[in-house]
C-alpha cells in the first residue's frame, strides 16, 4: 500500500481467533443447531467441507486455500433467508456467541485506539452482512467482509470473489477506502492471528500478532514484530 504522512492512523483487526477466541462457523452451527433452522444447509457445509480441514491438516492443502474455500462458501448457511429473516440470526451471533468470547486485551486495545482517535477497521473473511453487526454490538462502524449475493431478496448461498482472506483482505480493504480520507500506513497498525494474515499485518508500520499459530509466531520474531499472547 502506497503511503501517505499526512493521512489518518488506521487500527485493523482480524475478527476469528483475534478479537474473540471462537470461530465464526462454529457460531453458526451453534446458532442452526439451538434454533433449529437451516439444519439442512448447515450439515451440507459441513460434511463437504470437513475433508478440506482434514486435507490441510495433513499438510495436503494449504492453510490459505482451506480458509478461501470456508470462507467462501459458508454463506449457504444462509441459503434462502430474506435480509431481515437473517438480521435476527446476525443479531444472536453477535451477542450471545462472539461478545462472551472477546480477548479483554485486545479489546482494550481497540478502545484505545477508538479513544486516540484512529481509524478503526475490522477485516475478515466472515461474510460482510454478519460482520456488520458484530461491528454495530462491539461499537466499530467500520467493517469490510465477504461480500454475499441476494437474487429476488432472498441469499442465494453465493458468495463475491475474490473472498476477504490472505492478500484479499488487503485487496477487499483497499477497494473499501478508495474514494475515503488516505491512511498513513507506516504509522498504522494491525492485529491477527494467522500465517494467512502477513499480508495485512505487512501493510502497516505496526503489526501485532496476537495468540499466533506456529508459523506466525515464528515469522513475527523474525521481523520482530510485537506478539500479544
Amino acid at each position: 500500500m502506497s503511503n501517505n504522512n499526512s493521512g489518518d492512523i488506521a487500527a485493523i483487526f482480524d475478527l476469528d481467533g483475534t478479537l474473540y477466541t471462537g470461530h465464526i462457523t462454529l457460531g453458526l452451527a451453534e446458532h442452526h443447531r439451538t434454533h433449529r433452522v437451516k439444519r439442512l444447509e448447515l450439515y451440507t457445509f459441513m460434511l463437504t467441507h470437513m475433508p478440506i480441514w482434514w486435507l490441510q491438516r495433513l499438510g495436503l492443502v494449504s492453510k490459505m486455500t482451506s480458509h478461501s474455500i470456508w470462507a467462501r462458501d459458508l454463506s449457504w448457511t444462509v441459503r434462502g433467508w430474506t435480509e431481515d429473516e437473517a438480521k435476527g440470526a446476525f443479531q444472536w451471533l453477535a451477542e450471545q456467541y462472539v461478545l462472551p468470547k472477546v480477548r479483554p486485551e485486545v479489546m482494550a486495545r481497540l478502545r484505545a485506539h477508538q479513544d486516540a482517535g484512529n481509524r478503526v477497521i475490522l477485516v475478515s473473511g466472515t461474510f460482510s452482512p454478519l460482520l456488520r453487526e458484530i461491528g454495530h454490538q462491539l461499537g466499530v462502524r467500520e467493517t469490510v467482509g465477504t461480500p454475499i449475493v441476494r437474487k429476488n431478496g432472498r441469499y442465494t448461498g453465493g458468495s463475491e470473489i475474490p473472498v476477504c482472506q490472505g492478500q484479499h483482505k488487503v485487496t477487499r480493504l483497499e477497494e473499501y477506502l478508495r474514494g475515503t480520507r488516505d491512511i498513513n500506513w507506516s504509522e498504522s497498525f494491525a492485529y491477527a492471528d494467522s500465517q494467512s494474515d502477513i499480508p495485512l499485518l505487512e501493510a502497516v508500520g505496526f503489526p501485532t500478532a496476537v495468540v499466533p499459530d506456529a508459523f506466525l509466531e515464528s515469522y513475527a520474531k523474525e521481523k520482530g514484530w510485537e506478539i500479544l499472547q
